[in-house]
């Protein structure tokens, strides 16, 4: 027997676990062998034999919800978890990670969004059928939190873009899909470091755009906007219900990122700190022998200039430091910053798309304070430590923390759904020398209507003027509301908008006129 199975190539950790889910949507039957004839490699087989088992409990801690989750270990199936609570809404306050020998057990203390514990019959349903992939249609749960058209399971056509931020570039993509008969129905936009990405959901007549020539062209004239070098992403794909946005924009950012960092890190750029008091003997990676901490150079970016003062009260540089044990073969990434929700979905996805496989995990909140410890080993090539991976990993780790922060001034714009109104906002916003540095857009099923989350900057890099954005929306109809007001239901036809400068850091220096300071850096 092990002569016949000595020559069956089986590769535990490169099969990953959104590959899995696909292969068996496309093999209707539960059988050893692929639609193309291939033998299923063994792991495969096991998560059939053995589907992973979701356990919840409510009585553990009367403050929190305790899941566990222990199935066959795939790469990617943490992230899949993690990516299920953050589109619930949920909040991982404590996490436990382990694996050992192809298989995993990992422990989640979790609230819901408003801190308490998870009690919604939805939720719990989703949170138990989150790794089954033998589900169809409508029998598949609902992940997101919020009442759009992802509930009724469409078919949409998404389009993935990024490339260098330019001032306007929103607007343009827009009008030209708008043009082109495209209705977006969900959009979310990310910019930092001088680039930018998108991911758009539209729909062609409520169906996904199905002519092949027209995508051909709209493919060639968007990678075109994107990148005058023509080195922008364009991906089009089809997807039926749910768009994960976030997960796809931290795919499109981190190529971005990798790339500037590797066009301008030939070397290590940073200090090596080695920790004599562990000494050479050390047995855990908590106790290794080396301590490279990642003091690299960051990337010329507005962010470390003047305009730092207006990001989100919630930013906070994170102190990231990578440890090597030469005895158990792991590297430790060792994070500590302000805990926020997602937190730890920005973490793993980083991990995940670079590659590297979560062995243990410790994560801890406390007090407002987040504490992530990784024990990792690099996917692909050695165990042995790389300072120049390490410094990449490290550099590429924070920034992932650090763009959930979008400078500028948050506009909300609820209207009733109707076709192109994205490009009608986001054209007004250029007309009136505004600057998207995010958004965020969502088309609600129940009441026909649409909301739009805007962050804006003066197109110079400065901080908008209040009465610039009032007049920007008030060229469609819009008006300003008090705060809270923007959800009610916009039934009435009638576009909403609330402003506040509140939850912005504003430099006293800056009072938003033509007089402040101004930057190089483009916005969408």
């Amino acid at each position: 027997m092990n002569l016949l199975l000595r020559n069956v190539h089986k590769s535990p950790s490169l099969i990953a676990f959104s590959d899995y889910r696909e292969s068996e949507a496309h093999n209707d039957l539960q059988t050893s062998v692929s639609n193309s004839g291939e033998l299923l490699e063994y792991e495969t087989l096991e998560l059939r034999v053995h589907p992973p088992n979701i356990d919840i409990d409510n009585e553990y801690d009367p403050s929190c919800t305790l899941i566990t989750v222990d199935s066959a270990n795939r790469p990617g199936t943490l992230v899949e978890v993690v990516q299920h609570f953050t589109e619930l809404g949920l909040n991982v306050r404590r996490a436990r990670i382990s694996s050992d020998g192809g298989w995993f057990v990992d422990v989640f203390e979790v609230t819901d969004f408003d801190g308490s514990q998870v009690t919604s019959n939805r939720k719990l349903a989703s949170i138990k059928q989150m790794l089954n992939i033998h589900l169809r249609g409508q029998e598949v749960p609902v992940f997101n939190a919020d009442e759009t058209d992802d509930q009724q399971r469409i078919v949409t056509t998404v389009f993935e873009l990024a490339g260098e931020d330019q001032s306007g570039l929103l607007a343009d993509v827009t009008h030209l899909l708008t043009t082109n008969g495209c209705d977006v129905r969900s959009a979310a936009v990310w910019t930092f470091k001088n680039r930018v990405a998108f991911v758009l959901s539209v729909t062609d007549k409520g169906q996904p755009v199905r002519d092949g020539i027209k995508l051909q062209r709209l493919k060639q004239l968007l990678r075109t906007m994107m990148d005058k070098h023509g080195n922008g992403v364009v991906n089009i794909k089809t997807v039926q219900g749910e768009v994960h946005h976030d997960r796809r924009l931290h795919v499109l950012m981190l190529r971005e990122e990798e790339m500037q960092w590797e066009q301008g890190h030939s070397k290590p750029r940073y200090h090596m700190r080695w920790n004599s008091s562990l000494g050479e003997a050390a047995a855990s990676p908590t106790d290794s022998a080396g301590s490279m901490h990642a003091e690299y150079m960051n990337l010329p970016d507005a962010d470390s200039d003047q305009l730092s003062h207006f990001r989100s009260p919630k930013h906070s540089r994170p102190d990231v430091s990578i440890t090597h044990s030469s005895m158990n073969g792991y590297w430790l990434v060792t994070i500590k910053c302000k805990d926020r929700t997602k937190l730890l979905f920005d973490t793993v996805c980083t991990l995940a798309d670079m590659d590297y496989d979560v062995f243990h995990a410790t994560i801890d909140s406390i007090k407002g304070a987040a504490m992530q410890e990784y024990y990792i080993r690099p996917r692909l090539g050695k165990p042995e430590l790389d300072e120049l991976k390490a410094a990449k990993l490290a550099a590429m780790m924070e920034s992932s923390i650090q763009r959930r922060f979008p400078r500028g001034l948050k506009v909300h714009v609820h209207s009733v759904d109707r076709f192109g109104c994205l490009a009608a906002l986001t054209d007004v916003l250029k007309q009136g020398g505004l600057a998207v540095t995010r958004a965020k857009v969502k088309t609600f099923a129940v009441n026909q209507s649409s909301g739009h989350t805007f962050y804006v900057m003066d197109a110079t890099g400065a901080p908008p003027d209040k009465d610039k954005v009032e007049e920007a929306c008030k060229q469609i109809g819009g008006h300003l509301v008090e705060v809270g007001e923007e959800a009610r239901s916009a039934s009435s036809g009638q576009h909403r908008f609330s402003f506040s400068f509140l939850n912005r850091q504003w430099h006293k220096g800056w009072n938003g006129d033509s007089s402040s300071p101004s930057s190089s850096h483009g916005s969408v």
